[in-house]
C-alpha cells in the first residue's frame, strides 16, 4: 500500500527525457518573451542553433576599453601573491632565523605588516614589513662585519622568492631584524 502512495505522490516522470518522449518546442508566432531575456526562436532552440548562454552556462563579457579584464583577474593574482608570501617568503625567513640562532624560541615575531598595492600600470602587489626581535643581538660591542654577514645570510635565504627587498637590516641597539619589500 505504501508503494502505491509513493507512486501517486511523485510529481515528475521517473523516466529520462530522450528523443522519443521529448515534447516539441513550437512557437510559430516567434513571440518575444517580455521578461528582459533574449527573444527566443523556438525553431533555433529545437535544432540546437541558438542558446542564450553557451552550452555550459558561461558568458564571457568583454569591453573595448577600460580595466574590466584586469579587475576580473584580480582574485587570482591576489591569491597567488598571498600564497607566495605565506608559503614561501615567511617560511624562508623563519628557516634563516632558526639557522642563525639555533632554535625558534630565541626570537620573537614582533611585526608582520602586509598591504596590497598597485603600481603605475595597475598591477597588484603586496608590500610587506616583517620585524623579528632577538635579545641576543642587543649590544654595543658587536662586530659590524658579523652583523652584516647575518643580514646578508637572511637576504640570500629569501632570494628564491624573487621579491623586491628594499630593506634587510639588523639593528643591534634594539635587537631587531627588519625585512621590507614587495611581491
Amino acid at each position: 500500500m505504501a508503494d502505491k502512495n509513493e507512486e501517486e505522490q511523485k510529481p515528475f516522470n521517473p523516466h529520462p527525457i530522450d528523443d522519443n518522449n521529448q515534447p516539441k518546442l513550437t512557437d510559430e508566432q516567434l513571440t518575444p518573451v517580455r521578461d528582459g531575456a533574449v527573444p527566443q526562436n523556438a525553431e533555433g532552440i529545437a535544432s540546437g542553433q541558438f542558446d542564450a548562454l553557451d552550452p555550459v552556462g558561461n558568458a564571457e563579457i568583454k569591453f573595448n576599453q577600460g580595466n574590466y579584464q584586469t579587475i576580473m583577474g584580480l582574485p587570482k593574482v591576489a591569491a597567488d601573491k598571498v600564497a607566495q608570501l605565506v608559503q614561501t617568503l615567511v617560511p624562508l625567513l623563519e628557516i634563516s632565523m632558526i639557522e642563525l640562532l639555533g632554535a625558534n624560541n630565541l626570537y620573537q615575531r614582533a611585526l608582520g605588516q602586509c598591504m596590497p598595492s598597485f603600481d603605475s600600470q595597475g598591477k597588484m602587489g603586496i608590500e610587506f614589513t616583517f620585524q623579528y626581535i632577538v635579545e641576543q643581538w642587543i649590544g654595543q660591542d658587536i662586530d659590524q662585519q658579523a652583523i652584516q654577514h647575518d643580514a646578508n645570510y637572511v637576504l640570500e635565504r629569501i632570494k628564491p622568492v624573487k621579491a623586491n627587498i628594499t630593506k634587510c637590516e639588523i639593528n643591534v641597539g634594539e635587537g631587531t631584524l627588519i625585512v621590507m619589500g614587495s611581491i
